[in-house]
């Protein structure tokens, strides 16, 4: 979950970069995300599992995020994935492509007792909107135990509001 916790949040800072063009920067202002569950299956997810969790993503797109000039400054998806290391799983990634306007990146976190997780994101990312699939395969022991689709959209609806959640700001250093 805390892998997957960390995807979500990549995905929401997709604007770092690798390659030879600058990746296009998100705007400052008022930010909405509407999360789609595509697809999510395994041997540890009951039927109702992809119906409640598209309910949870549901009521989280109703609040609206306020992006901070400073903070889209310091964003830096390449920097946010590497953390996905922490916690006792080590992170690799064969393809990291966000440059331009093109996210396209693939890699796999290994965990203690054998466990691993297939990561791919591919979308576009624009000033203000965002769209990303992101598909997460769950294994153990070199087996696999479940599949996670997912589609991400954010958009810039304008300036901060108040009621936006404005993140505080990360210190020097994170």
């Amino acid at each position: 979950m805390r892998i997957l916790m960390a995807a979500v949040t990549a995905s929401a800072l997709l604007v770092g970069g690798c390659g030879d063009k600058a990746p296009v920067k998100r705007q400052p202002g008022s930010w909405s995300q509407k999360v789609e569950i595509v697809r999510l299956d395994g041997k540890n997810n009951p039927p109702e599992a992809r119906a409640q969790m598209q309910k949870m993503f549901d009521m989280m797109s109703s609040m609206s995020i306020c992006l901070t000039p400073e903070a889209a400054a310091k964003e830096d998806v390449a920097k946010e994935m590497g953390k996905m290391s922490s916690g006792g799983s080590k992170c690799t990634f064969d393809k990291q492509d966000l440059t331009g306007q093109t996210i396209a990146l693939s890699g796999t976190c290994e965990a203690p007792k054998g466990r691993s997780l297939k990561i791919q994101m591919n979308g576009s990312s624009t000033a203000t909107a965002q769209d990303v699939t992101m598909k997460m395969e769950r294994f153990t022991a070199g087996a696999s135990e479940g599949v996670m689709e997912m589609r991400v959209r954010s958009s810039r609806t304008g300036d901060c509001k108040p009621g936006d959640i404005t993140p505080p700001a990360k210190g020097a250093g994170q």
